[in-house]
């Protein structure tokens, strides 16, 4: 007879969420599955802003400290015109009751 693997939670995709979700399940005693389409992991240049509600998540699952300690925060977004190259815009991230918490993990 074949061996049927069961699982409590499936979840498409292996996203940042996706991937987190596993974690704070297990923890709880819940079996899940993660799927993703893609074969590999693809490394490419980018940024990833993680704001506020994204840092309580990881502190929810244990790692938002460890991930702090690795990734600069952010004091202010600044935005300029591609064409110009005037600035559009700014916006202060210091604040004394950190309404804003924004870490850059850059991956170039």
């Amino acid at each position: 007879m074949e061996e049927v693997e069961v699982q409590d939670v499936v979840i498409v995709g292996a996203g940042i969420a996706s991937l987190t979700t596993p974690l704070g399940l297990h923890r709880l005693g819940i079996r899940s599955l993660v799927l993703e389409s893609s074969e590999s992991l693809r490394v490419t240049g980018f940024g990833l802003s993680t704001w506020t509600n994204a840092w309580k998540a990881l502190d929810a699952v244990g790692i938002g400290d460890s991930l702090r300690q690795q990734h600069q925060r952010l004091f202010r977004i600044v935005t300029n015109s591609t064409i110009l190259g005037l600035r559009t815009s700014q916006m202060s991230l210091k604040t004394k009751v950190k309404l804003f918490v924004l870490r850059i993990i850059d991956m170039v």
